[in-house]
């Protein structure tokens, strides 16, 4: 317990001193040109997340969304590298890029038994620290600043040179990112490439239809003036300001590429995109937190049902020291390429991709053996190799295939001959590309896993920054919560009797969380709540919530809130809101 309150010290002392960094920019005079958003909900949802929370507390739940967290979180792969290493990296990095003046600002005071202690000492030593909690001292923080204040160069009646980017465009620079061709939405007139711009944000609006929507035409000009579009809308939203890197009529005719370089941002957090990889992985602590709470051991079989993009299915396979077999499932072709391409970075060897519906995990048995499926499928891979090669050689490809079943292969049909000919004469399909195959998956038999990870797929009300909320309703939340119990009806018929399974999301929504323990403890009588290791999260929500329909939504009831941890963005940890709850599983109903 004593680690865990020094790490909220120490990640309430990062917050603290990155908020009160100043720079040499003053005040600008006009409130228009600064950050200061309010995010806006859907009234049934707001209404709904008061009486979760309290009005007070979620309105500071929803200040905090509309920021970035006070530092980035980077994950050190402890089979490739130490976390000392990292860090004497990342700190020259940071110094090549000129972002160690900004880590340094300007340290606040703040509540008396923070002054002094040691963990502040540490941070004045530098801008990287090492998490203090037992187990997790391969977690590196790496410290931002902001907000700052930026001057925009006003003046009464000559408005800077301005550039509007896409709501996401602009949560993604607050983390850091540039601002690049796709995101641009308008521009000022005679914006030449090196100009000094403005950038702020247009945020939906409500549009005749009752819906959500950007009322914009890409493209348009700006003339600084109340008539152009979203002009008061837009106060309080300017993200930062950048240099063009092209011409107005070049970020309109252009496709890709960066459109404005980001050097004056409102939070400044150090880029690490594209550095030492393989080496680290930058992940919310609450992930990193969640594969520890799985405790995956070596040797076991344990299945990421929602692996895409891999961060923590990498994150269990170095804590298994990549020794067992770890199956990581998505349904899309390219997200579960992504894995793979991660866990090759990573040099992961444990890790079996497949493209499969989390829906159709469960594979009956009176279905062919996996075994036979995969020597079936590997034989005819086989033959198509051989016949390619035969045929470059200037053999017949028929009479190859007939070599290839008298030698004890796969039957291979005429539909199949003809395709292999059509695959050599039109080049390979992403499918069959050397790095790129992705295996289809009939799905897996009942109790096949010791552990099962099931990081659903939710309405990430969690994630920040976040500028806009308004899109999700209380019809769209019970459809998450709904897809969730019937994934999580999978996960209860994956894992053997004596296994366990642990639930997580990304969002703030009760419905979505302590909802789902409340239907799994209730539905299935052999799971059971388990403490989970390391603990830093907060207590989960006990209660229920009575819609105006009359319908209740029964949560978490008392003593069993300690054993979920629920990650709240306005807290001392400023991480994104996340969840998460762990059941040991045991004799199964007959």
């Amino acid at each position: 317990m004593k680690k865990a309150r020094d790490l909220h010290l120490l990640l309430k002392t990062i917050r603290r001193s990155s908020t009160s960094t100043t720079t040499h920019s003053k005040m600008d005079p006009s409130d228009r040109y600064c950050f200061s958003p309010i995010l806006r909900w859907n009234p049934e949802v707001e209404n709904y997340f008061i009486k979760a929370y309290g009005a007070d507390h979620f309105s500071i739940i929803s200040k905090a969304l509309t920021r970035p967290s006070s530092y980035s979180c980077v994950r050190v792969n402890t089979l490739k590298s130490t976390s000392d290493a990292v860090i004497e990296k990342l700190l020259e990095i940071i110094k090549e890029k000129g972002f160690d003046g900004d880590c340094h600002g300007k340290e606040g005071s703040g509540p008396n038994e923070n002054v002094g202690s040691p963990l502040e000492e540490s941070l004045k030593n530098g801008p990287i620290v090492k998490c203090p909690i037992p187990g997790l001292e391969y977690v590196l923080f790496v410290k931002g600043t902001g907000p700052h204040m930026i001057d925009y160069g006003y003046v009464p009646g000559a408005p800077p040179k301005e550039v509007i980017v896409g709501r996401k465009c602009a949560e993604a620079v607050l983390r850091g990112a540039q601002v690049f061709v796709p995101g641009v939405m308008a521009c000022s007139a005679h914006v030449e490439k090196g100009d000094t711009v403005a950038v702020s944000a247009a945020i939906e609006q409500r549009n005749p239809n009752g819906g959500w929507s950007i009322g914009i035409t890409r493209g348009t000009v700006l003339q600084g003036s109340q008539t152009d579009p979203y002009y008061f809308e837009r106060s309080g939203l300017y993200v930062g300001q950048g240099t063009a890197t092209m011409s107005r009529a070049g970020l309109f005719r252009a496709s890709e590429g960066i459109a404005v370089d980001m050097n004056n941002r409102v939070f400044r957090l150090p880029s690490f995109y594209d550095v030492l990889d393989g080496e680290i992985f930058l992940q919310n602590l609450p992930s990193i937190v969640t594969a520890h709470a799985l405790d995956p051991q070596k040797g076991e079989r344990i299945l990421d049902m929602c692996a895409a993009p891999g961060g923590k299915t990498t994150a269990i396979a170095i804590l298994m020291k990549d020794e067992g077999e770890l199956v990581a499932i998505d349904r899309s072709h390219n997200k579960v390429q992504d894995i793979q391409k991660l866990a090759a970075e990573m040099s992961l060897t444990c890790i079996t991709t497949y493209k499969l519906d989390v829906l159709k995990a469960i594979r009956q048995r009176n279905e062919a053996d996996d075994a036979n499926t995969n020597q079936s499928s590997n034989s005819l891979r086989f033959d198509e190799e051989k016949a390619s090669s035969s045929t470059a050689e200037g053999f017949n490809l028929d009479k190859t295939f007939s070599n290839a079943i008298e030698n004890g292969g796969t039957y291979v049909s005429k539909a199949d001959i003809r395709k292999a000919k059509r695959r050599m004469r039109n080049g390979p399909g992403r499918n069959q590309c050397v790095g790129g195959r992705v295996e289809n998956s009939k799905g897996f038999y009942p109790d096949s896993f010791d552990r099962v990870l099931l990081d659903a797929p939710c309405s990430a009300l969690g994630l920040r920054p976040r500028l806009f909320a308004g899109e999700e309703t209380i019809d769209s939340l019970k459809r998450h919560a709904t897809y969730q119990r019937r994934m999580f009806d999978q996960a209860v018929k994956l894992v053997r009797p004596g296994g366990v399974i642990v639930y997580s999301t990304c969002t703030i929504n009760p419905g979505e969380n302590e909802a789902l323990v409340r239907y799994a403890l209730d539905t299935y009588k052999f799971l059971s709540l388990a403490s989970q290791n390391p603990r830093i999260g907060g207590p989960g929500l006990v209660g229920s919530f009575e819609s105006p329909d009359g319908r209740t939504e029964e949560w978490l009831r008392p003593g069993e809130e300690e054993f979920v941890q629920r990650f709240d963005p306005s807290s001392s940890l400023d991480t994104i809101g996340f969840f998460i709850a762990k059941f040991s599983v045991g004799t199964k109903d007959v």
